[in-house]
């Protein structure tokens, strides 16, 4: 055990020295993230390639499931302006040999061929529980400083969380100035969505210019005024 720590240890080390090819930056939707992993990690690739492009290049933060073996995830955080907190919930499935079986962009299952979101009818029924949960985001203090969401837990026990499924949404783009569409998440696993508990190690600031976000923001407010 003490060895394969060990090598792991060695190996996100040198993933953090990899050329930065990927940036999180350089993706402005779902759809053009779903569309990377599409093209460029099929089905097959080995979990050190995943590791590549979204730790060591892209510098999220790599969270192993904490009860499914094979199972991991990397979060990466953008502060849009001070408006919204935007998270990439990148996670991924591998076989026992290193091989990816599904991976997954906020909880949202990207190939068709591999395992799919859980349904709620496939838990037994207990003592079942909904929550209205929130979480802060202070970052976003100018906007939405709370997410919300719906959280489904079917034994009423949110220290474990094999059986719970969230419903929420958040929005497709990561530029204050046009966020895009509202994307519904519909029983979405927690842990591998934007609503998940975990922290990144850290949140990145906008790269892009604030100033049409403000001037569009101040649109806003002065026509809601009384």
């Amino acid at each position: 055990m003490l060895l394969v720590l060990g090598f792991a240890s060695l190996g996100i080390a040198a993933y953090a020295q990899a050329p930065s090819d990927f940036r999180f930056e350089k993706f402005a939707s779902l759809d053009e993230m779903q569309r990377f992993i599409e093209t460029k990690l099929p089905l097959g690739s080995s979990r050190e390639s995943v590791r590549r492009s979204f730790v060591g290049q892209g510098q999220a933060t790599l969270k192993a499931h904490p009860t499914r073996s094979g199972v991991e995830k990397y979060i990466y955080d953008i502060n849009l302006c001070s408006y919204y907190v935007w998270r990439w919930n990148i996670s991924a499935d591998f076989s026992d040999d290193g091989r990816l079986l599904q991976a997954y962009v906020n909880g949202e299952p990207v190939f068709a061929a591999g395992p799919q979101k859980r349904d709620a009818k496939e838990f037994e029924t207990g003592h079942q529980a909904i929550y209205k949960v929130s979480r802060a985001r202070p970052e976003a203090s100018k906007g939405e400083s709370q997410l919300a969401y719906i959280l489904f837990d079917a034994d009423s026990d949110t220290s474990t969380i094999n059986d719970e499924l969230a419903v929420g949404s958040g929005p497709t783009r990561a530029d204050p100035a046009d966020m895009g569409k509202v994307h519904v998440y519909s029983n979405v696993d927690p842990w591998r969505s934007i609503f998940d508990k975990d922290d990144a190690a850290r949140i990145a600031n906008y790269e892009g210019s604030c100033k049409e976000a403000d001037e569009l923001y101040a649109r806003q407010k002065a026509a809601t005024a009384p």
